[in-house]
């Protein structure tokens, strides 16, 4: 089975939370990240993938956790 992008941004807070939600809720993820920091600021975002089973439930616990 393959994976899903179920976030692309470059906040490296929102990404903390994220990567933590997800961890608290035992879903597996993989992160790529796609910034380039050898600019005064981060350019690029960083993705967050889940496996196609857990996706549903990845995007409903995500969605109950906004901030």
């Amino acid at each position: 089975m393959s994976d899903v992008k179920i976030y692309s941004g470059s906040s490296q807070v929102r990404i903390m939370e994220i990567k933590n939600i997800l961890e608290n809720e035992q879903i597996d993820y993989q992160e790529l990240n796609k910034s380039d920091s050898s600019f005064l600021v981060i350019h690029g975002d960083i993705e967050i993938y889940v496996a196609q089973a857990d996706e549903q439930r990845a995007l409903e616990v995500l969605a109950n956790n906004r901030s």
